[in-house]
């Protein structure tokens, strides 16, 4: 669960690191400052500094000019003999961290407000000789390291940038292969079996009222799949589409429904005996998942026709719980674990990966009459399903 949320929030991973600062002031003020003793002044500027440290990644500039602020208050106007080491300190660090998330004049500002802080501070106690070396080293440090983590930053971003699209087009060039391929041959056999199916249909008449029915069903589906394939070939060839998965066009929120239905109709077509619950609420899932139901629920149906028989009576349930999607198909066609054709199948090795990519089970396998597949997907607070 914590994972989880962390992947989803990875800013967060960091957030206890900006509260340091605070932890380190209260103890060094109330313990390890000893035997000095911190003042009202040192409690009040140091709290205040470690406080502004908190918002130095959203806005390091105005930390950087507050903690400047604070470091001359702390050495000339209130006394702060205590604190006045801290404030120094997460100074440096702000106008460091200003260089390394920020460049033009938010930089030029708050390096200024900084370098002049460092002047007030060094200028009355030093020697005319050593007041450009001391505050060259106040300053020069932190603000050319800040500059160095930035450039450093910069360069593994644009590698990252460039190894993302790299794949990006090697996943396009695949894609359209892929697509090139599917176009030229398979769709071609399912537009040639689509129409020599409607030829056969018109030549039979009503002769055999049976067969007619059964070649309507297979000319239907042909057609359907051939629809099917033709989204898919486009969505293959779609730039935009290149960073998703191909099929999730396939179950689009308002279509999802409609592919479900469509799907239990076929296998009743078949012949299946089937007994289908399925929950509206599991179009409100996010596009891999929806992608997943789908592709279990055609799974597990196909694999009922295929193994138990077109008459077999089955179940389909597809349920939207509080934090988990979870689809079942049961029938009572008979089959052991040892010698069920389905144990070992390509299509329940698919299912496996994609739900097992998501986080979730899935179990296949004999029961005392018939055979099971139940698949578990986590999904999200309940607000995402309902």
């Amino acid at each position: 669960m914590l994972s989880r949320f962390l992947q989803r929030f990875p800013l967060l991973v960091w957030a206890p690191i900006r509260f340091v600062p605070l932890v380190s002031t209260v103890a060094y003020l109330s313990v390890l400052s000893s035997p000095l003793q911190a003042g009202k002044w040192d409690w009040t500027l140091g709290t205040a500094s470690a406080v502004a440290t908190i918002a130095g990644g959203r806005l390091p500039m105005v930390v950087t000019v507050t903690q400047s602020a604070l470091v001359i208050l702390g050495a000339w106007v209130v006394p702060a003999p205590v604190a006045w080491p801290l404030l120094f300190a997460l100074a440096v660090i702000a106008v460091g961290e200003l260089m390394m998330r920020r460049h033009g004049l938010p930089c030029w500002l708050g390096g200024t407000a900084y370098f002049a802080a460092m002047v007030v501070v060094n200028l009355p106690d030093l020697d005319s000789a050593l007041m450009v070396p001391s505050i060259a080293l106040a300053t020069l440090p932190p603000m050319l390291l800040g500059l160095y983590i930035r450039s450093v930053l910069r360069v593994a971003m644009e590698a990252r940038h460039q190894r993302e699209t790299a794949v990006l087009e090697a996943r396009a060039a695949e894609r359209t292969a892929i697509a090139r391929e599917l176009h030229d041959l398979v769709a071609h056999y399912m537009a040639s079996v689509a129409m020599r199916v409607g030829a056969a249909r018109v030549a039979l008449g009503t002769a055999e009222p049976e067969v007619g029915k059964a070649l309507a069903d297979v000319h239907d589906t042909a057609r359907t799949a051939l629809t099917d394939l033709r989204r898919l070939v486009s969505t293959l060839r779609d730039p935009a589409s290149i960073a998703g998965e191909a099929g999730a066009a396939l179950a689009e929120p308002d279509g999802l429904a409609g592919a479900l239905v469509a799907t239990v109709e076929r296998a009743r077509s078949a012949g299946l005996i089937l007994d289908a619950e399925i929950d509206p609420a599991v179009t409100a899932l996010d596009a891999m998942r929806r992608l997943a139901v789908l592709r279990v629920v055609q799974e597990g149906l196909t694999n009922v026709i295929k193994h138990a028989g077109a008459r077999t009576k089955a179940s389909l349930r597809v349920r939207a719980l509080t934090d988990e999607v979870r689809v079942e198909v049961r029938d009572d066609g008979g089959g052991s674990a040892a010698s069920d054709p389905r144990d070992g199948g390509f299509g329940l090795v698919g299912i496996r990966e994609r739900v097992e990519l998501l986080g979730g089970s899935m179990h296949a396998g004999a029961l005392a009459q018939g055979w099971e597949l139940s698949v578990a997907v986590p999904t999200g607070a309940v607000e995402a399903l309902r």
